[in-house]
């Protein structure tokens, strides 16, 4: 009888034990949105009426079309949400999509940044009855240097001839806020990353961060309009958020730790940069010794494989030796497309 009662008492604690020890646990990964998986052009719900679209994208695959940003849209009680505008062409393929999922009018457009493969689309919407929004900042570069960018770019685009430019319609500051009994997105603004117009579109009830081109997942990171000092400042207050899901302006769809990966990146890059700046290395020299064998695990390539990446060591040496005026920035144009290094990796 003792023997009986001893293991029924050795279950019991051995049960107390296992349920203590799952509610001191943090919410596993089963309690979160679950990560997609997802084809280029894929359109697929992520939380209940968010729908995010993967655009295509490769950044050393010449045969792969680039499809300009991803998008994320999310259906309100009366209306659609709609973040980042993407060219015409790929705006129309995108509203299309959307006619898909919901018959609900399309009333807000959230230009994340001016370049044209996030904000040349707006013409488009705008034809749908959509009102464009943006930070102040990136109204500001479209509406200052717009014309003359969309003019350069209509020489390789036909479906950016056939168009015109369209300004934004709501420019904010720091924050512009959508909610109803359904859904509540954020449009925030948290400093000069990728360009000093970035906005990001937050939706606290799904934790579900959508960056633009301040996060991306893969080697798609242009600094030519970037702080890059700051931009490791922002990625840290996107952290403090929280988060299940980070829809990137391009690649896939991930975790949280994709801002880790970023700010790993910009972090590593700022400080081999000035390492060589100290050696008294030219920018070809401080190129050519970049490795981070982490950074190909991640984005497939290497550091300096691609033009972008190339350009990016020049970016940094530039802003640490003083020549870049973060103010003035943003008024050459930006790249259209993503194209391997002709030549391979960097010094080869």
């Amino acid at each position: 009888m003792l023997k009986r009662i001893a293991l029924l008492a050795s279950v019991a604690i051995a049960f107390a034990v296992v349920v203590y020890a799952s509610a001191d646990k943090p919410a596993d990964e089963s309690k979160q949105l679950p990560v997609p998986e997802m084809k280029f052009n894929d359109v697929k719900e992520i939380a209940p009426g968010v729908f995010f679209r993967y655009s295509s994208i490769a950044a050393n695959d010449p045969k792969i079309p680039f499809g300009g940003s991803n998008h994320t849209w999310v259906v309100f009680k009366d209306y659609v949400v709609v973040i980042d505008a993407n060219f015409p062409k790929e705006a129309a393929d995108v509203i299309a999509d959307i006619k898909k999922t919901t018959k609900k009018p399309i009333k807000y457009v959230l230009d994340t940044h001016h370049h044209g493969d996030h904000a040349y689309g707006n013409t488009i919407w705008a034809k749908e009855g959509a009102q464009i929004v943006a930070h102040k900042n990136a109204a500001r570069l479209l509406k200052a240097n717009g014309p003359k960018q969309w003019e350069d770019a209509a020489k390789d685009r036909k479906d950016i001839k056939d168009n015109e430019l369209k300004q934004v319609d709501i420019s904010f500051d720091d924050k512009y806020e959508l909610k109803d009994e359904t859904q509540h997105v954020v449009f925030m603004h948290f400093g000069h990353s990728h360009t000093s117009g970035d906005a990001s579109a937050y939706l606290p009830k799904h934790k579900i961060l959508c960056t633009g081109d301040a996060c991306v997942n893969g080697a798609f990171n242009y600094m030519g309009h970037s702080n890059s000092a700051s931009w490791i400042k922002c990625l840290d207050a996107m952290g403090k958020l929280e988060i299940d899901l980070i829809c990137p302006g391009h690649g896939k769809v991930a975790r949280k730790d994709l801002l880790a990966k970023e700010t790993r990146y910009f972090t590593e890059l700022r400080a081999a940069v000035k390492k060589g700046i100290e050696d008294k290395k030219s920018v070809e020299e401080i190129t050519k010794g970049l490795d981070f064998p982490w950074y190909k695990e991640w984005t497939g390539v290497n550091v300096v494989e691609t033009d972008m990446n190339k350009d990016s060591v020049k970016h940094v040496y530039n802003e640490l030796m003083g020549k870049i005026d973060h103010d003035r920035i943003g008024a050459a144009p930006s790249p259209l497309n993503w194209r391997p290094a002709p030549t391979g990796i960097a010094g080869k």
